[in-house]
């Protein structure tokens, strides 16, 4: 009888063995079908699709942003034009008439080119003969000498009556920023007008101004024909 009962004691715990056994196995073998599952949806995450670029399998699918150099940059529109600019060392058109023009401190009456008549708004014929490179002298405290531009003007008188010239006042600007240029009054060429002009008579005055040799063809010229009148503008 002790015999039996020793050997039943000793066939249980190895059955409650064989039990444990085959659950630590059977937990092993899930663990690793799991790991292996895992793997497998990393790997296919992160195989490049038709179509599609290769995301991070650790992080959401929603987060893989394209950077900037992705981004298409669409072409312009059929039609589309560029906006207009100034070409360099070309001064803007001038304002049009009845408007003000800061550039040039007045209010502009009528634009011309050089060596065309337009009429002022005192009723005078005005026109710019000549715009000629220069080379100043100057003689006036202030003045300096050098690189400058000498224009000749003329009036003529077709207001049927007297007409005091001499309060006609011409200034001078260059380049694409409109500077305004200093007069040399001192200069041997130099001859304002002056005086009373009769009628039908024509007045010619000559300025020199002084305007880097680079800019001399590039030279805004304007005239009032009396103090505070609009400006006529040459350019």
């Amino acid at each position: 009888m002790t015999n039996g009962h020793e050997t039943e004691k000793e066939q249980r715990p190895a059955g409650a063995r064989r039990r444990r056994g085959w659950l630590i196995a059977g937990g092993s073998v899930l663990a690793a079908a799991i790991v292996a599952a895992i793997v497998v949806a990393a790997v296919h995450g992160a195989t490049p699709q038709l179509g599609k670029g290769v995301t991070n399998a650790l992080d959401p699918v929603a987060s893989q942003l394209p950077r900037p150099s992705d981004t298409p940059v669409p072409a312009p529109s059929a039609g589309a034009t560029a906006s207009p600019t100034t070409a360099p060392g070309t001064a803007p058109a001038p304002a049009k008439p009845g408007t003000l023009d800061a550039r040039y401190g007045g209010v502009v009456a009528s634009t011309a080119e050089v060596s065309h008549d337009v009429k002022t708004p005192g009723g005078l014929t005005a026109k710019v003969a000549s715009v000629e490179s220069y080379t100043a002298t100057a003689t006036r405290p202030g003045e300096v000498s050098g690189p400058a531009v000498r224009v000749t003007l003329t009036l003529v008188n077709s207001t049927g009556s007297d007409f005091p010239v001499s309060t006609a006042t011409v200034n001078a600007y260059y380049g694409s920023a409109s500077t305004p240029a200093d007069p040399v009054q001192g200069d041997a060429s130099a001859k304002p007008f002056s005086g009373t002009l009769k009628p039908g008579a024509t007045a010619t005055a000559v300025y020199v101004f002084t305007v880097p040799a680079a800019d001399s063809g590039d030279v805004t010229l304007t005239l009032s024909d009396q103090a505070g009148a609009r400006l006529v503008v040459f350019g």
